[in-house]
């Protein structure tokens, strides 16, 4: 029995488009198989997996495989999903063809993607045979023993957001103090839009220099305190976030000290050092934007409040602006994701390739192929420049957007506020106070949106690492064991 809708399974690193391409093909078929589990029937190497290792994996799951050279009229009227050869160097699944002009296409490193024909036939063609252009494709259709046939398929532990949280546990102490920090910050901030409106309404108003001197005096002491209490809070996040990142980093050292060598084979060495720089993607997701969120979050309740108190249709404006904003920086998660999974496996590729360009340069010298190797480094830099172009151009759309909205918010605020004053609904220090508020609560919106962005890329990082912990050790013992044990570290940080 076939599944209902075709299931994306993305690789955790470049090595592993045969085996995700697979998993995808099964999970179709109705039985869904994890890319670990596979792992255990196909070879694979630091060159990735070849067309033979699937067919073998897939007929020791039990599936009839047809593989072979065939012409783009053939490939469109044969059944689907199949297994295509992409590049001459990666594998993808068709799943679906639209009109034989559109082709629905699964990466396992980019997602879910459409391609005209003339880009299929770019990406896939590697051939001509009597006049037609040819592709490598596989076929693959489900056996009674897929049905039939036990896998050791375990259901496995996510070490998800619940997880990480027991770093914290350890300090919570001084995440105590940093949270009442913030509180104490965030109700010192909050006196200052009435001084603001003090001066004005009051000291400007009855021409009372000395009471202007008062509040400005105010603002200082605040300004001072609230300062302090900054210090002190990055002082002990500092403290605190280099403990975690040394017991985060500490904790993937020795699991990668338990796995048995035929795991270093498959992988390459960039890619276990783009998994180091995931840690340090949580580590600061947990130290320092988790806690500046709950400021974020506390500062914008209390100063809506405020504004809402001050006048009903600004907040409106502003709620609504703010809407509109975090609808469009959305707009940008899919493609944030595909980008960020496109990085990683070419940030991997270019480091493996840079640390084998500089530790083999003596055997480059000896075989006189220096101008080869360097061609083949440049190769990969073009490449990863390409990705990079995609990411800021992504970006700069995201960040354009975000200020023409922000912007055309702050100008109707303006307009509302300054006919206010005009019709007596507002006085000027009350303008300018709620000029202040508008500008305190920017903030936090950008922050919440930054917010959501991180949590995206820390549940990318968590995948990546998970998928080490998730390993059998080298005496089989079962993996995503509970790290932080006190007898597993080799370094006191208390």
């Amino acid at each position: 029995m076939r599944g209902k809708r075709f299931t994306f399974i993305k690789q955790n690193d470049a090595m592993q488009c045969g085996i995700a391409s697979l998993a995808m093909i099964s999970t179709y078929f109705g039985k869904a198989l994890s890319i670990g589990t596979l792992s255990h029937y196909c070879f694979t190497t630091n060159e990735g997996v070849s067309l033979l290792g699937i067919r073998n994996t897939a007929q020791a799951i039990g599936l009839d495989t047809i593989a072979g050279k065939v012409s783009i009229s053939q490939i469109t009227k044969l059944h689907f999903p199949c297994i295509l050869h992409w590049n001459q160097n990666h594998f993808v699944v068709l799943y679906k063809v639209k009109k034989g002009k559109t082709f629905y296409i699964a990466d396992p490193g980019k997602g879910l993607v459409k391609y005209s024909l003339e880009e299929f036939k770019k990406h896939w063609v590697s051939t001509q045979s009597g006049g037609e252009e040819e592709g490598i494709a596989m076929f693959l259709e489900p056996t009674p023993a897929f049905y039939e046939k036990q896998t050791d398929e375990q259901p496995t532990e996510e070490r998800s957001f619940k997880f990480l949280f027991g770093y914290i546990k350890q300090y919570r102490k001084y995440f105590g103090q940093i949270v009442l920090g913030l509180l104490v910050g965030s109700l010192l901030q909050l006196i200052l839009p009435f001084l603001t409106q003090s001066i004005v309404d009051v000291g400007i108003k009855n021409q009372n220099i000395g009471f202007i001197w008062l509040i400005l005096l105010g603002q200082l002491v605040l300004t001072v305190s609230r300062t302090a209490i900054d210090f002190i809070r990055r002082w002990l996040l500092l403290h605190i976030s280099l403990r975690i990142n040394i017991s985060l980093v500490s904790d993937f050292f020795i699991k990668l000290l338990k796995l048995p060598m035929s795991f270093f084979d498959t992988k390459l060495m960039g890619d276990l050092m783009q998994r180091m720089g995931d840690h340090s993607r949580v580590n600061t997701f947990l130290t320092q934007q988790t806690l500046s969120i709950v400021f974020s979050l506390f500062t914008f309740v209390v100063f809506s409040i405020v504004l809402l108190s001050y006048n009903w249709l600004i907040f409106i404006i502003f709620m609504v602006g703010s809407l509109l904003y975090g609808g469009w920086l959305a707009l940008f998660l899919r493609r944030r994701k595909v980008l960020d999974y496109e990085l990683f496996e070419q940030q991997a590729i270019n480091n493996n390739k840079t640390y084998e360009f500089i530790t083999s340069m003596q055997e480059i010298k000896l075989q006189d192929c220096e101008q080869r190797r360097r061609w083949e480094w440049e190769d990969v830099q073009a490449d990863l420049f390409e990705i990079q172009m995609k990411s800021l151009k992504l970006q700069q759309t995201q960040e354009a957007g975000s200020i023409f909205i922000n912007e055309l918010k702050n100008i109707v605020i303006t307009v509302v506020a300054a006919t206010a004053v005009i019709y007596g609904q507002l006085t000027l220090g009350m303008m300018l106070a709620v000029q202040y508020i508008i500008g305190q609560l920017n903030s936090p919106v950008e922050q919440l949106m930054g917010f959501f962005y991180s949590v995206q890329d820390v549940k990318i990082s968590l995948e990546r690492i998970n998928e080490i912990h998730r390993m059998d050790d080298e005496n089989g013992k079962q993996g995503l064991e509970t790290s932080v044990k006190e007898e597993d570290k080799g370094i006191d940080l208390e």
